[in-house]
């Protein structure tokens, strides 16, 4: 992570704090989709019930790994605009 300094933008140190957010929801929807793979290959197939149960949560755990893409793509943005915000007012000041 980049320092702050005197020639900082106002907005760095809130966008600082959403991009470990973005970073701590990713990490949790992948846990998330992890604990429904887990109960879904836990489940016994032989059943109807179980079978329903086994293809929703799969298909969950998929959307819920889809989301911590998405996630991680929002904090890859918000890094890039902080670091460019930075840069920007850093050149400005010297």
């Amino acid at each position: 992570m980049t320092s702050a300094t005197l020639c900082s933008p106002q907005a760095t140190p809130e966008l600082d704090i959403v991009v470990s957010e973005l970073a701590r929801v990713s990490d949790l929807l992948l846990a998330f989709a992890g604990e429904a793979r887990t109960l879904a290959a836990g489940t016994d197939w032989q059943a109807r019930a179980a079978q329903a149960f086994h293809d929703r949560a799969s298909r969950w755990a998929g959307d819920v790994s889809n989301l911590s893409y998405l996630a991680e793509t929002a904090r890859m943005s918000v890094a890039s605009a902080r670091d460019s915000a930075r840069t920007r007012y850093e050149w400005a000041c010297s």
